[in-house]
């Protein structure tokens, strides 16, 4: 208190019309009280003469001491406040923020260096312009009415982000800070101003990174995401969650994820893994659920999540899920496809040899009898040639529905190929049994079969029958007994029923015969290599070449593969025979290289037998060290029959191979093994779509869902497709909007020799 008091004093002091009352007062005082006081005190005139002398000597010196200190202190002021102003002026002038003053009317009055140099005017050039004339336009309406407010007194300072325009005319984010500074002088603003142009492009770079974030996820059809808290209400949900579960954006928004897409049965698992995951910011392994749609439907998903954990903020759970119903569609026609056939729907070759080789084993256990039916439709090719593969697919189909009736759950009714069906007959009590049950297997063709395109067509069944365990005492040789015995009914006239007996040893003359003038084909070069076309379907040119063996006998005739490449097998000749064309096709490839052709791929088909035989790996690398052909230039085409000899040793083949820059492709996919967890173990480059499946389009829809699926799985495989078989420009049409990458076939040119070839090379 007493300190308060002192400075009050001094201030008052300080002020000069007290300092001239007190001077007045103290003169006044002096003048008319000190002569009465020296008259009272000394009597002698002569004493008080001198005393008056020294009153006035006391007076002048009393004056000058007071003058003297009241300069003194107008000097102490004055330095003081030169220093404060030297001290402001310092401050104004060097600090790290833009400060200016400006009129009422907003002129600038004084500037800063540093809002000079933000601004990129001189103190000069500022002071003759308005803060208007260099704030950005749009921002005006939001700066003024604040200005306005200051004046009124309705407020005494505010702050705002805003714009201004430099010189150069490129644009300035600060945050202003103004106030009003009133007195009876004067009244102006005091602007501060902080350059925030920095922070600006960090968060227009966030939110761009944000907003391209969230564009992304919200227009990802195939990943649907689902934002929620610890107790599972959502608070987002993009695009592809509503098209995946079916509810809207403001149906999800605010809900439960649990009472939206989870099962009652998992909804407390579920629930503990929320509030765990918010918890512990970790997030619980990916895996394969199936949830819930709106209209109660189930979707399998393959299902991630991501936790995010910001500072101060509650847990964010993200739920990443990618519905799989597609993906278990192909997988599901894929699988299909490795036991069923496509057109007909029945049990294929691999699945009927399965169950005659589990008959077998039943058989062998229990007991009796079981037998194999072959069946061939006569004169189908004729049927197929005449009316076109369409028409001969639907008497596909008939004739396996009409089959079916006569066979129950003794019976395995299977298509093998083509025209052929085989039935396996479980238990057999007698051989009239089964011919009685042929005979009603024929009977079920007697009546005329009716095609879309309003023909009728009759066609009839040859038969063989074979029994284990009096013809065969394996799956594979009984089959081949019952072939024996259907054939011999082709030969004999067809329409007909045949039990395998010895008598059958005809035909296996005729293939002693044929294997003989094979093996000097082999031996006087008679084979002959063909060249057939690969094209880029993307740029219409030729990338490679198919190698297709061709036999032209001097009596026999022509000969197709079809016949002498099983005959090459079954004698043990595949060998020689494969080895004869890899060489023959790599040596052609090399005399085209070295006269200037450019290079392009050649594919050979190399045979199931070649891979069960240790010579294969030194065969090639003889023959790319004999020719020197590039490596990467030849894809060797496996048959799916090649992948069921040994697993383990076809895949330690296969990678050697890859290993040596050759390329892998599976031929004929589709028809065969198709086993896709053994697929994905496979080096492989191409999958070749087999011609049975491009045939018919665009007119099968059965064959282009299974085509599609085939491109889409080698696509994500990383795999390059190529469709055989193409021989229309619908079929093309179809294949480059699926997205496949090479064809061949007659549509762009049938198998040719080596110099026609060349030819079509050139062209």
């Amino acid at each position: 208190m007493m300190i308060k008091q002192k400075i009050k004093l001094r201030c008052l002091l300080q002020r000069p019309w007290i300092g001239g009352v007190l001077y007045l007062l103290f003169g006044l005082l002096w003048i008319t009280t000190s002569d009465q006081l020296l008259s009272w005190l000394v009597t002698d005139t002569a004493l008080l003469t001198r005393y008056q002398s020294y009153k006035g000597y006391f007076y002048v010196g009393l004056t000058a001491w007071l003058a003297w200190y009241l300069l003194k202190q107008k000097q102490y002021f004055a330095h003081s406040l030169d220093k404060s102003e030297r001290i402001f002026v310092e401050t104004f002038s060097h600090a790290a923020v833009g400060i200016a003053h400006l009129s009422l009317d907003g002129r600038f009055l004084r500037v800063n260096k540093m809002l000079c140099q933000m601004l990129g005017y001189s103190e000069a050039e500022l002071t003759q312009l308005s803060f208007a004339q260099i704030t950005f336009p749009a921002d005006l309406a939001d700066n003024l009415p604040m200005i306005q407010k200051l004046k009124s007194g309705e407020i005494n300072h505010y702050e705002i982000e805003k714009r201004y325009v430099r010189k150069d005319q490129s644009i300035l984010w600060a945050r202003l800070s103004v106030a009003m500074i009133k007195s009876s002088v004067t009244s102006y603003f005091v602007a501060v101003i902080h350059d925030i142009s920095a922070q600006k492009q960090v968060l227009q770079q966030l939110e761009q990174s944000e907003l391209r974030f969230r564009t992304l996820l919200d227009n990802t059809p195939q990943i649907a995401v689902q934002g929620y808290h610890a107790d599972g209400s959502t608070f987002y949900w993009n695009k592809a969650s509503e098209l995946t579960y079916g509810y809207s954006k403001e149906e999800a928004l605010g809900s439960n994820l649990l009472d939206l897409i989870i099962p009652s049965y998992m909804q407390q698992h579920v629930a503990d893994a929320m509030l765990e995951m918010a918890t512990s910011g970790i997030a619980v392994p990916s895996e394969e659920l199936v949830l819930r749609r709106k209209d109660g439907s189930l979707v399998p998903v393959f299902s991630g999540h991501a936790v995010v954990k910001l500072p101060g903020l509650e847990p964010q759970v993200f739920c990443i899920d990618v519905d799989l119903t597609e993906s278990k569609k192909q997988a599901a026609a894929l699988a299909f496809l490795s036991d069923f056939d496509a057109v007909t729907q029945l049990p294929n070759r691999q699945h009927f040899s399965q169950r005659v080789t589990e008959a077998i084993v039943s058989t062998k256990q229990q007991g009796g009898q079981c037998a194999v039916l072959l069946m061939d439709l006569d004169n189908f090719k004729d049927i197929n040639d005449s009316f076109g593969h369409s028409a001969g697919d639907q008497l596909l189909m008939q004739v396996s529905q009409r089959l079916q009736r006569c066979c129950t759950t003794q019976h395995v009714l299977a298509r093998l190929g083509g025209d052929e069906f085989g039935v396996l007959v479980q238990f057999v009590q007698s051989v009239n049994d089964v011919t009685e049950f042929a005979e009603l297997l024929m009977q079920q063709l007697q009546q005329p079969c009716h095609l879309a395109n309003g023909n009728e067509v009759i066609t009839a069944l040859s038969v063989g029958i074979a029994l284990y365990p009096s013809h065969a005492n394996s799956a594979e040789d009984l089959i081949r007994a019952a072939d024996a015995a259907m054939y011999k009914v082709k030969s004999e006239g067809r329409n007909h029923i045949a039990l395998y007996s010895d008598e059958l040893t005809a035909q296996a003359k005729q293939r002693v015969l044929l294997e003989t003038r094979l093996r000097n084909a082999l031996k006087q070069d008679k084979l002959q290599c063909y060249y057939q076309p690969q094209i880029d379907i993307a740029s219409g040119k030729i990338m490679g070449a198919e190698v297709l063996l061709r036999w032209h006998d001097a009596e026999l005739g022509h000969i197709p593969p079809s016949v002498f490449i099983p005959l090459a097998e079954s004698c043990g000749l595949i060998h020689h025979v494969g080895s004869w064309v890899l060489q023959q096709s790599c040596r052609q490839l090399k005399t085209w290289l070295d006269q200037g052709i450019a290079p392009f791929s050649l594919a050979i088909n190399v045979s199931a037998h070649q891979f069960n035989k240790d010579q294969l790996l030194g065969l090639l690398e003889q023959v790319l060290i004999d020719t020197a052909v590039p490596a990467h230039l030849i894809e060797l085409e496996v048959t799916e029959s090649a992948l069921m000899i040994n697993e383990e040793r076809v895949i330690a083949i296969m990678q050697q191979i890859k290993a040596m820059g050759i390329r892998l492709a599976i031929d004929d996919f589709g028809t065969g093994y198709s086993s896709l967890s053994y697929l994905k173990r496979l080096p492989l480059d191409a999958l070749k779509i087999d011609r049975r499946f491009i045939e018919h389009i665009p007119q099968a829809h059965d064959d282009k869902q299974i085509t599609s699926a085939i491109i889409a799985l080698a696509h994500n495989m990383n795999l390059k497709v190529l469709a055989e078989g193409v021989e229309t420009a619908e079929q093309l049409a179809f294949l480059t909007q699926q997205g496949c990458d090479y064809y061949q076939g007659y549509y762009f040119s049938k198998p040719i020799p080596a110099n026609e070839f060349v030819a079509l090379l050139q062209r």
